[in-house]
C-alpha cells in the first residue's frame, strides 16, 4: 500500500510509478483531509509513505494524518521524501512516527523533483524541471527493487540534534510563514474551479465564479501552479515568475 500527499503533483508521480513497480495499490491521504478524516488500514502489508518537505521537514498535515489514522500490528513501513535538493531532518521525521506507530521502520529515502515554492524562491524553467524529472525515474526504480525485495532503504541517517533544530524552525515557520490571505487571482481567472478542486485540504471554495481561501493552507502552492491561466498571485513575490505545472506536463 502506498498513501501520499501532494501538491503540484510531485509525490503523486513518484507514488504512482512505485505503485506500477512493486504491484502496489495508491491511496491519496488528500480523501480523506479535505473532509477533516482520518483512516482505517486493514490489509497487513508493507506500506509506503511518499511525501514531500516543508521547511526542510515532512509536511505537518501529513505526519498527522498518518498519526491518527490506524494500521495493523506491526507493519513494515517506508518513507519516500521528494525534495528540491535534499531532505533534511526528514529522516528523523519519519523513523520517530514509526516508533510512535510502532511501525517497522525500512528507512527513508529522498528523490529529487523540481521546485514548486513560488510564495518565496525562484523558479526553473521547464527544460531544467524535465530534466530534474528525467534523472529521478532510476532512483525511484531503485527504490522499487528495495521494495520488492523488502530490503531496507540505505541508511539515511537523521539525530536527536538536527531533529530538534527543525522541529523549531518548522513550528516557526508554519507559526509566521504559512497564512493563505497573500492570494488573490487577477482579471485573467476564468473561473474555472481547478484551485479548488487541486488543494489537497479543501481549503478553497469559489465565491461568485471566484476562488476563497478559507485559512487552512499548508502552502502546497497546487492552486497557484497549476491554475490554467496564471491567474493566482502571492502578493508581489511571484509576479513574473513561471509557473511549475507538475511533471507530467514538464516530460511532453
Amino acid at each position: 500500500m502506498i498513501i501520499y500527499f501532494t501538491g503540484t503533483r510531485n509525490s503523486q508521480f513518484v507514488a504512482d510509478r512505485l505503485s506500477r513497480l512493486t504491484d502496489s495499490e495508491v491511496c491519496d491521504a488528500a480523501v480523506y483531509l479535505r473532509k477533516g478524516e482520518s483512516a482505517v488500514f486493514t490489509k497487513s502489508e508493507k506500506y509506503i509513505f511518499v511525501m514531500p518537505t516543508y521547511a526542510a521537514a515532512p509536511p505537518q498535515v501529513f505526519l498527522d494524518f498518518i498519526r491518527h489514522s490506524v494500521f495493523p500490528d506491526g507493519i513494515s513501513a517506508y518513507f519516500v521524501i521528494t525534495c528540491k535538493s535534499s531532505m533534511s531532518a526528514g529522516p528523523a521525521f519519519c523513523s520517530r512516527l514509526a516508533e510512535e506507530k510502532r511501525f517497522s521502520y525500512l528507512g527513508t529515502a529522498q528523490i529529487q523533483m523540481p521546485q514548486n515554492y513560488i510564495a518565496f524562491f525562484h523558479m526553473d524553467e521547464k527544460s531544467v524541471n524535465r530534466e530534474k524529472i528525467q534523472k529521478a525515474i532510476p532512483e525511484i526504480e531503485k527504490l522499487a527493487d528495495c521494495i520488492r525485495e523488502g530490503r531496507p532503504f540505505p541508511d539515511s541517517g537523521g539525530n536527536s540534534l538536527e531533529y530538534g533544530a527543525t522541529k523549531l524552525v518548522d513550528d516557526l515557520y508554519y507559526k509566521l510563514m504559512v497564512k493563505d490571505k497573500a492570494f488573490s487571482t487577477t482579471d485573467a481567472c476564468i473561473g474555472c474551479g481547478l484551485c479548488s478542486s487541486v488543494c489537497p485540504l479543501g481549503n478553497i471554495t469559489l465565491v461568485n465564479g471566484k476562488p476563497l481561501w478559507n485559512h487552512h493552507c499548508t502552502h502546497c502552492m497546487a492552486c497557484i501552479n497549476l491554475c490554467p491561466k496564471d491567474a493566482i498571485e502571492y502578493g508581489r513575490n511571484t509576479i513574473g515568475k513561471p509557473r511549475y505545472k507538475g511533471p507530467e506536463k514538464c516530460l511532453k
